[in-house]
């Protein structure tokens, strides 16, 4: 080798070479891709023939690693995918697998490397130093000893290995390649002017150097996290959002907010795919037995029971509890089956709301039957964005000269963590003896009333404490006026006005009270003396005050304030989240009630309240029916 002079530096850009992927090693149920994505292979550049170390010295790979980047022809904003490990052969090869995205165009990509239409791949990577390894004639043979693999992407057309130099790059950035020994001035090609020049002062290097870090640490941060959130939500088409809203270079908090929506308005979904049949099968009054055979010492079987144990097996520890058994919440039954078919006779003995079990917990509740949204299938704790600062702006004149300063949205988010609902009914073992579509549709409705109830007081009165949700009574920054007495009309319209206020009359607008103060309401005028019109119009469960939906129910508390005060809320109950995780968990105790020849069945279910903006409800506080 030739003694260096000097050490020398020269700039490059981003490097590609052509590589290849063995077809038979791609798993379609992972949907990953085993490849071969570099070698030790001369390729020619402009300062002579390039090589590729392959110690494990040489080669920098922390970037692929760490969830390197699988694109689609170098394309940044064409992720489609990841690459889950790097290895390097005896052979001196750099081998990876990558996984594919379930978003629609890394699916249409997958689908055309299955067929064999696209064959070729190419490695993006920037070498750091090299050093003359060779001289043949003309011809320098320079080993790259350091350098870093950036990016493998999936190619139509392989990097021109002649060339090499940003033949694809998307990118015009350059960099210092320190070049150590060979005798030939090193001249890189002249770049092609600009239209225009402007001669301007150096840029401090350092500075750019750390603005260029701090902007890649945040890109980075930014797509592992709305790929994270992505992944977790794939069930509800998640990842294909955050193929979206990466490619359109939204924001995490842009990104939660659109996933909010996507995964409240999808259905629930479980732990476990059930076929058709399985489905339509599937008991609850069989489970509820198959857990009483596990609490008497006998041994359980069947359906009922394959299935918890399949749901056992992916969930956390910390999410069980010995002896139950495990019951998907979106199964939907044989009950199901006669609701949709069944017409004309026999049609009027099924159970109205026989579908999903997480329907008819919506369908019992007040709270949700007003527009609270429910997020089910949670793998663990979410925050979901809010405003709480709007964007200041201002009027300039036209070329002014004056500098606009620029002011964004104050943004919080508020959090769901997985909170114990536990909820106790008792049934017969007669009853459990049946196996009428009525008593199956019975005890399904019991155990959704029970939990129903329990959303709709955590919604309204959790205190917050003992392991309780915050409720709308408890949480800070909501509005209250104070009622002194019988609410009057005036007092009511204060309620919406307060919400006005802050910008929030939009949504699921609507109030909840308790019986008695609809029943009050309902006999009160509107205007003493001059208006025969009452307050509360329509039915007393469902009515209209002040020109809004009005619910009445006895899950509103009417024990507030040391016993005499009424719940009455307004407000946009869109705007209250309740979070689900896992499957509902039945236990039950054959013994505590024997006497009485009924077995008791505790429920047990994860789920957590949150108010996404408190300034969207007002409170009444004193408010009384005397």
């Amino acid at each position: 080798m030739t003694t260096p002079a000097a050490a020398r530096t020269i700039q490059t850009g981003t490097l590609h070479r052509a590589a290849t992927f063995d077809r038979a090693a791609i798993d379609e149920a992972a949907r990953t891709v085993s490849l071969s994505f570099s070698s030790e292979t001369p390729v020619a550049r402009w300062f002579g023939n390039e090589v590729l170390d392959h110690a494990p010295s040489s080669i920098m790979l922390d970037r692929l690693r760490n969830a390197g980047p699988l694109l689609m022809d170098h394309d940044p904003c064409e992720q489609i995918g990841v690459v889950e490990s790097v290895s390097l052969g005896a052979d001196r090869m750099g081998r990876a697998q990558v996984r594919f995205s379930r978003s629609e165009d890394a699916e249409a990509i997958f689908q055309d490397v299955r067929d064999g239409i696209r064959q070729h791949v190419s490695v993006g990577y920037r070498v750091h130093k090299m050093v003359l390894d060779s001289t043949d004639g003309d011809t320098e043979t320079y080993r790259a000893t350091q350098w870093e693999p950036l990016e493998i992407s999936i190619v139509s057309i392989p990097a021109d290995t002649a060339v090499g130099i940003g033949r694809a790059a998307t990118t015009d950035q350059t960099f210092e390649t320190l070049i150590e020994g060979g005798t030939r001035a090193l001249t890189a090609p002249a770049p092609t002017p600009a239209p225009e020049t402007t001669t301007m002062t150096a840029p401090d290097i350092t500075v750019i150097d750390n603005a260029r870090a701090d902007a890649i640490t945040q890109e980075r941060t930014r797509t592992a996290e709305i790929i994270a959130l992505g992944e977790a939500h794939a069930a509800r088409g998640g990842d294909k959002l955050a193929a979206q809203y990466l490619r359109d270079g939204k924001s995490v908090e842009e990104f939660r907010a659109a996933l909010l929506d996507v995964v409240a308005k999808a259905p629930a979904t479980d732990t476990v795919q059930l076929n058709q049949r399985e489905a339509q099968d599937y008991s609850y009054v069989r489970a509820i037995a198959a857990a009483l055979a596990r609490a008497e010492g006998q041994k359980a079987s069947g359906l009922e029971v394959e299935v918890s144990q399949d749901i056992e097996r992916n969930i956390p520890a910390n999410y069980k509890r010995n002896g139950g058994i495990f019951v998907p919440l979106s199964v939907r039954s044989a009950i199901s089956e006669a609701l949709y078919n069944t017409s004309g006779k026999g049609a009027s003995t099924v159970f109205t709301q026989a579908g999903e079990f997480i329907d008819m917990l919506r369908n019992a509740s007040v709270a949700v039957g007003l527009g609270a949204r429910v997020i089910s299938g949670l793998t663990g704790p979410v925050s979901f964005p809010t405003q709480t600062g709007g964007v200041s702006v201002s009027w300039v004149a036209e070329n002014s000269g004056t500098d606009v300063t620029a002011t964004n949205a104050t943004l919080s988010s508020v959090s769901l963590s997985p909170k114990t609902l536990q909820g106790s009914t008792a049934f017969s073992r007669q009853l459990m003896a049946q196996s009428s579509l009525d008593v199956e549709a019975f005890i399904r409705g019991d155990l959704a009333a029970a939990h129903a109830l329990a959303w709709d007081v955590a919604v309204m009165h959790g205190s917050g404490s003992n392991n309780q949700p915050t409720g709308i009574y408890a949480a800070s920054n909501v509005n209250a006026v104070a009622m002194g007495g019988v609410p009057t009309f005036g007092k009511l319209i204060d309620m919406i006005t307060e919400v006005l206020k802050d910008n929030a009359l939009a949504g699921s607008l609507a109030f909840a009270t308790t019986p008695g103060m609809a029943g009050k309401l309902a006999q009160t005028v509107i205007a003493a003396s001059t208006d025969t019109n009452m307050i509360w119009s329509g039915k007393l469960d469902n009515g209209t005050l002040a020109g809004y939906t009005a619910r009445a129910s006895n899950q509103v508390s009417a024990v507030l304030g040391g016993g005499s005060e009424h719940g009455l809320i307004f407000g946009n109950w869109s705007d209250a989240l309740i979070g689900m995780w896992g499957a509902l968990e039945l236990v039950v105790d054959p013994y505590s009630l024997k006497k009485q020849g009924m077995i008791e069945v505790t429920s047990f279910q994860l789920c957590d309240i949150a108010l996404r903006h408190p300034q969207s409800f007002c409170k009444a506080t004193g408010a009384t029916i005397a």
